[in-house]
């Protein structure tokens, strides 16, 4: 009992000396504050709309191909509701349409097929044999490796447009 008296003592002696010790500055007020913007910036929201329409649209096509044609459709159905919304979700300058082209075209040659073929099953870096798009990448033969960096290289390319000029 005398132990838990003196260890309650010596608390609160500390507790007293740190309180002394402490300084308090003179506080001031900013009446002025820095409004937050809330929510997502224009080219966050550019980068997640379209990235996402592709890869529904990935997916959908692919569950269209393994033969599970209503959930197939329903991603692509998906794809094509994000993209009809995208006028109302997005602040669209109309004279750089030009970059919005070039960016949702290099978002859809980096994602769609890394995303269907993962969807499907097969390696990331597969190359069919029935599409046009895939009968130009074999011509380059590129190994998986290569097909995977260039994925990525132009979503990096992808995503830089909307960052620096929208």
């Amino acid at each position: 009992m005398k132990k838990l008296i003196l260890i309650i003592a010596l608390i609160l002696t500390c507790q007293i000396l740190t309180c002394q010790i402490q300084t308090h500055p003179i506080i001031q007020y900013d009446f002025n504050p820095v409004k937050i913007k809330k929510g997502l910036s224009e080219p966050v929201k550019f980068i997640l709309i379209f990235s996402s329409s592709v890869i529904l649209e990935a997916i959908g096509d692919a569950q269209y191909d393994n033969g599970n044609k209503e959930i197939g459709k329903l991603y692509q159905a998906a794809s094509v509701g994000i993209l009809l919304a995208s006028p109302f979700l997005l602040d669209i300058n109309k004279k750089k349409w030009g970059w919005y082209f070039a960016s949702y075209i290099s978002m859809r040659v980096a994602l769609f097929d890394p995303a269907y073929n993962l969807t499907r099953g097969l390696p990331m870096g597969y190359i069919g044999n029935t599409s046009y798009w895939d009968k130009g990448i074999k011509a380059f033969s590129p190994t998986e490796g290569m097909k995977i960096f260039g994925h990525s290289v132009i979503f990096i390319f992808a995503i830089s447009i909307p960052l620096n000029h929208f």
